[in-house]
């Protein structure tokens, strides 16, 4: 028999979706859908494909608002300036339309845009010159990747990467805060910022601390 290749069992996949999604169980789900949509919780997450919130932390259908983009990244709030529409979009609708409850930056072990960003040179296969997009979105976490050669200068190469995917979530946190609309919900306190880590390899979900000023296990198995 020959193989499915990777178009055809996305079908195959959405063909077991549908037959699922009209079944009779998801009857109250489709009528609710249908007048609109009301998630409490914003997850800003990395596009890499071994990455999905939704399946990472088990959301039903209409439970989270997600926006992906290389590398988990919020640029700074620059009033009058909206050279990144489509991410200052969806925080704005996510904030002022949907009033989520929590805002989630999330990064990961492994990341190609951070790798990107550490990497003296481009790296084998990225683009050079005045199209190097990914070189010039990386560079919004510079300050990020200065702290951690600063503070972190025995580190080995992969031990820098990592450090610095979990400061690039912080600096993100930090430029999100500095949102307008942002700013005023946290103030009123119907909003929370979030940063997690997600370590592929081992499964272990990590959340910031301020308290503690570090990462740690978002929770612990008993």
């Amino acid at each position: 028999m020959p193989q499915m290749d990777a178009y055809e069992k996305l079908v195959e996949g959405y063909r077991d979706f549908r037959s699922s999604y009209l079944d009779k169980e998801f009857e109250t789900y489709r009528e609710w859908a249908a007048k609109g949509q009301n998630p409490k919780t914003l997850i800003i997450g990395c596009s890499d494909s071994r990455v999905n919130p939704a399946i990472l932390t088990h959301a039903g259908l209409g439970e989270i608002f997600v926006v992906n983009n290389v590398a988990n990244i919020v640029p700074p709030y620059e009033a009058g300036n909206q050279r990144h529409l489509s991410l200052g979009a969806a925080i704005q609708f996510a904030v002022n339309q949907l009033h989520v409850k929590h805002i989630i930056v999330m990064g990961h072990s492994g990341c190609g845009g951070i790798a990107a960003l550490m990497a003296e040179g481009a790296p084998e296969g990225h683009d050079v010159g005045i199209d190097d997009y990914i070189a010039d979105w990386v560079s919004i976490l510079n300050p990020a990747k200065a702290a951690v050669l600063v503070d972190s200068v025995n580190s080995n190469p992969e031990e820098l990467a990592c450090l610095c995917e979990m400061e690039g979530a912080l600096l993100s946190i930090q430029n999100l805060a500095g949102y307008p609309w942002v700013q005023e919900a946290v103030k009123q306190k119907a909003l929370t910022l979030h940063a997690w880590y997600f370590h592929i390899e081992s499964g272990e979900l990590l959340s910031y601390r301020p308290e503690e000023d570090r990462f740690r296990r978002l929770f612990r198995e008993d």
